[in-house]
């Protein structure tokens, strides 16, 4: 039931360039509040919501990836970008989320959940048959979260340095 009211009250809409700055705004937030106990306090106190912005604004305009919003009573309550993977070693058939995150303070209401569910649907609409994402491996939480939407991890890691440290992302994929 619960799940059920929460599709209702939420929209779903393609980001515009003008929502570029509550995008960014949320990423910083998601940041801080996720991540804190993997990166130093100083790195994430020093995300800037104006540098992010100005990313988003661009990406947002070239349509790559794609940005969908999820509102209820026009607030937004977090994103989803995703498009075609990234990866060399995937196909022509294979998407990618590059990133989801939502306002700390909506956190546990379902609209990741849907979020993803909106993005899978959108891809395999346009033909895409595998949808992949990259998760920290220290994030325990989110790869919980993943695999109980039905992610599976596929063996691919990779590592980035991050904030000043270096992180191991691993890869987790789906059919749809």
């Amino acid at each position: 039931m619960k799940a059920e009211y929460l599709r209702t009250a939420l929209t779903f809409r393609l980001a515009r360039p003008d929502d570029a700055a509550e995008i960014a705004r949320i990423h910083v937030r998601a940041w801080q509040a996720a991540y804190r106990s993997i990166f130093p306090a100083e790195f994430l106190d020093s995300l800037s919501v104006a540098k992010r912005r100005a990313l988003w604004t661009e990406m947002i305009a070239r349509n790559t990836p794609r940005v969908m919003l999820a509102q209820r009573n026009d607030v937004m309550l977090g994103w989803i970008a995703w498009g075609p993977s990234r990866d060399h070693d995937k196909g022509r058939t294979d998407a990618e989320i590059e990133a989801v995150y939502i306002d700390p303070a909506h956190w546990r209401q379902g609209a990741g959940r849907m979020l993803i569910d909106e993005a899978i649907n959108a891809a395999a609409s346009e033909g895409y048959r595998e949808m992949t994402l990259w998760a920290l491996e220290e994030n325990a939480h989110g790869l919980r979260f993943y695999k109980a939407l039905g992610f599976a991890l596929d063996g691919v890691f990779r590592t980035e340095r991050v904030g000043g440290c270096e992180v191991c992302e691993t890869r987790l994929h789906m059919s749809i």
